[in-house]
């Protein structure tokens, strides 16, 4: 069976091997222990834990030789098959980021290692859709051996914030802000395991979406494993204090993380009577994971539709925060649910006509998207392919009959990407919604996506995805050229929510909508 591949948009899966357990450790031992026996007792632990005294790196030793090979096969790959890989770098300052690249690996590096230098490059290109994965082996050690930090955390106003434990202690009170992890402060963390983080141009959301959600593995990615975390924090009540938190295995933190009853489902809806508001969340919309979960988006649709009715609905809310997806046409169903004019989702798509084939490497490339190139796109001029004008997807949706003519709001953040970024645009440039929040994951001018060529290179086993297709949305944005939509009301979680357990962005967005009426 093969090991689960982490892909998460927009960071790459690599473990840090000149910065590992010695470096972590050793500022832990020559920080003050302030009196404090159990943390003693954690610094004891961690030098003495089995795996950090045989640490050596995750990843095999590649000769820079056939490290130059493979990253010919990147500069290839995203040469002759990205939509759009000029868009804040020349073809020429392309070059010359890769030759440089080059000429910089002249000794043996891991795997993890030879990722992390492609990090700069990959992200002139400014597309968080371009990803890369690690060879199976190395996942595999990470995924088997790696301890991480037991928190979840929110990052407000670039501070890190303690949401929970995943070991279901209160060592911390909820709220309290990460000092330091390790003797590592709080700013150099999200600085360090920031830059893994690929962005859609200059997106700051997204970036802290990332962080937020994936602190555990980026934290071992970038200063390698701990069996134990000396945390440091300020409580709300604004008290110093510092524990050592046990180390917790991926599979134990996916356990945990795991939601239950209708929390499972990814389209769920609220009543919030003293408002005449429903509160419809959608987490995906990805029709695979619609799927599994058993939900049909008609068919939840429909049903939303009668609730509305039933309760005599003034507004409705679509809370789209973290959700992504590749199928336009499941945004197109829910914006048909409250559409009152003619619409469509996108003004056009482009593609690079290939021929892909000549890349290098072990070559994964869907053949609907081949077949798709010669019948619905126009022939290529200057390198690209367009879709043909008369194409289906291009067309203009009649709203229904039955849409919500009520009042709309749509919530967003740095992790809506995709169809859902789109939907979002759309709710903004019809005048249909407002938009509430912060700035979608997406870039609001044009953004990559749909099927994915996957080349696995011939010597590393380092995996590289490229999207294939460039949508542009349709209307026109209003804010900066590398920015995702612009939310007209923004709205962020507040410090006092997460001590408090409370969503500060839905409330603010209920107090609104009660002083509007």
């Amino acid at each position: 069976m093969k090991p689960p591949v982490h892909r998460i948009g927009g960071f790459l899966l690599l473990a840090s091997t000149d910065r590992g357990f010695p470096y972590a450790t050793g500022r832990l031992a020559l920080k003050p222990i302030m009196g404090s026996w159990k943390l003693l007792c954690g610094a004891l632990l961690l030098w003495a834990c089995p795996s950090f005294a045989q640490y050596a790196g995750m990843g095999e030793l590649i000769y820079p030789e056939k490290l130059w090979a493979d990253l010919d096969v990147v500069r290839d790959a995203i040469h002759q098959a990205h939509p759009d890989p000029y868009r804040y770098v020349t073809k020429g300052e392309l070059d010359q980021e890769f030759d440089a690249l080059r000429d910089s690996i002249r000794t043996p590096l891991t795997t993890d290692r030879f990722v992390a230098k492609l990090m700069p490059v990959l992200q002139r290109i400014g597309d968080g859709g371009l990803r890369v994965e690690l060879d199976q082996r190395t996942m595999q050690r990470i995924r088997e051996q790696s301890t991480m930090l037991p928190l979840r955390v929110r990052l407000i106003e670039e501070s890190l914030y303690i949401e929970e434990e995943l070991k279901g202690f209160r060592t911390f009170p909820p709220g309290s802000r990460i000092v330091s992890v390790n003797g590592i402060s709080a700013a150099r963390i999200l600085s360090e395991c920031g830059a893994w983080v690929i962005a859609d141009g200059a997106n700051e959301s997204r970036r802290r979406f990332v962080i937020e959600k994936e602190i555990p593995l980026l934290f071992v990615l970038t200063y390698g494993n701990a069996a134990a975390y000396v945390v440091e924090v300020e409580t709300p009540d604004g008290r110093r204090m510092e524990e050592v938190l046990t180390g917790m295995r991926e599979e134990e933190m996916q356990r945990m993380r795991k939601p239950e009853g209708v929390a499972m489902h990814p389209w769920r809806s609220t009543w919030e009577s003293e408002t005449a508001t429903l509160w419809v969340t959608l987490s995906s919309l990805d029709p695979d994971v619609l799927a599994r979960s058993g939900q049909r988006p008609a068919s939840f649709l429909t049903a939303m539709r009668k609730e509305l009715e039933v309760n005599k609905a003034r507004n409705l809310v679509i809370d789209i925060r973290g959700c992504t997806g590749t199928e336009l046409a499941v945004a197109e169903q829910v914006f048909a649910a409250v559409a009152l004019a003619p619409f469509r989702i996108v003004q056009g798509m482009t593609s690079r006509p290939g021929p892909w084939q000549s890349v290098e490497g072990m070559v994964d490339l869907p053949d609907q998207h081949v077949a798709s190139i010669g019948r619905n796109y126009l022939p290529a001029r200057h390198g690209v392919v367009a879709l043909r004008p008369d194409d289906p997807r291009l067309a203009l949706l009649d709203p229904r009959k039955s849409a919500f003519r009520g009042t709309v709001f749509v919530v967003c953040d740095g992790g809506t990407r995709q169809a859902a970024a789109a939907l979002a645009m759309l709710a903004k440039r019809s005048g249909r919604a407002r938009l509430v929040g912060e700035e979608t994951g997406s870039n609001a001018h044009s953004f990559t996506g749909g099927h994915e060529l996957a080349v696995t290179m011939p010597n590393s086993g380092v995996k590289l995805h490229v999207p294939l297709v460039r949508y542009l949305p349709d209307g026109s944005p209003d804010g900066p050229a590398d920015h995702g939509e612009q939310p007209r009301h923004s709205a962020h979680q507040q410090p006092w929510g997460v001590a408090k357990g409370r969503d500060t962005v839905k409330m603010a967005l209920i107090e609104m909508i009660r002083a509007l009426q």
